[in-house]
């Protein structure tokens, strides 16, 4: 990857009586992948037979731009919509839950001897090195049309650019000094705070020390006045589940990730 990360989208829109879909070109991982990526953001089916027809106009957009990956996340529940994409090439990857803590300043949060600070640019490497390496549920190392590789090179940059991102921030987990994970979080609200990439760092994991760092993370947001917490988790990281049961957190309705490769095309690499 080089250059700067871009971080805004255009968002472009069908409208009619029988569709609705919005989507556009993701330049963060069109720049990271190396190849033209694009997401659908909105997709409501009203009438299957003319939304074929309509959909049209997104199929060749896709053949314009040359995109060589697409994805979608639709509620679990719209069966039709789901079904739709299917019937276009869409491929199901993983059903992705986002947890939900509320309450959390009524809690009582006990740190247990792990220490969460904001990481710095000299963190940086450190972090991305350990990003590369922890993740594996994530839905490019599923989905088998892809390289698991580029998984590990996006969540690598993903790391680089949340150092950069003006809405990110990189909280590091401390025990004795060492870093034993690490949180990229964002505040879409005053009191609410989304975890959007977390982990335990290499070696760490399954050594029980995931509830002492969640934990600990909870205790910081709560003294810094947050009372909601949310975060993104694929149901294919069945190990984490549990955790956040036992940490307060509730589970919505899950969202189906689906992902489009252009017909013919050969694995992503």
């Amino acid at each position: 990857m080089s250059g700067v990360p871009q971080f805004e989208i255009r968002t472009e829109s069908i409208r009619t009586p029988a569709l609705e879909l919005d989507y556009y070109r993701v330049p963060w991982d069109t720049q990271i992948l190396g190849v033209p990526v694009a997401q659908i953001g909105g997709l409501r089916i009203f009438d299957a037979a003319q939304a074929a027809r309509d959909y049209e106009a997104f199929a060749q957009w896709c053949a314009t731009e040359r995109i060589a990956l697409c994805a979608c996340r639709v509620p679990a529940g719209r069966l039709v919509e789901s079904m739709f994409l299917e019937e276009r090439g869409f491929r199901f990857v993983e059903l992705n839950y986002t947890p939900r803590l509320e309450g959390l300043q009524a809690m009582q949060i006990v740190a247990e001897g792990v220490h969460i600070e904001q990481a710095t640019g000299q963190d940086q490497e450190v972090l991305a090195d350990m990003a590369a390496q922890v993740f594996r549920h994530g839905r490019l190392h599923q989905d088998p049309r892809i390289d698991p590789a580029l998984g590990d090179r996006r969540y690598r940059a993903w790391m680089t650019n949340a150092f950069a991102h003006p809405r990110q921030t990189v909280l590091k987990c401390l025990i004795d000094g060492e870093i034993v994970g690490f949180f990229v979080v964002e505040y879409p609200s005053a009191d609410h705070c989304f975890w959007s990439l977390i982990a335990l760092a290499p070696g760490f994991a399954g050594r029980g020390l995931g509830k002492r760092v969640w934990r600990a993370v909870l205790g910081k947001l709560r003294a810094d006045g947050i009372n909601v917490v949310s975060t993104s988790v694929s149901s294919h990281n069945v190990a984490v589940f549990n955790l956040y049961v036992a940490l307060g957190f509730r589970f919505p309705e899950p969202a189906i990730t689906l992902q489009w490769r252009p017909p013919g095309a050969g694995v992503l690499s």
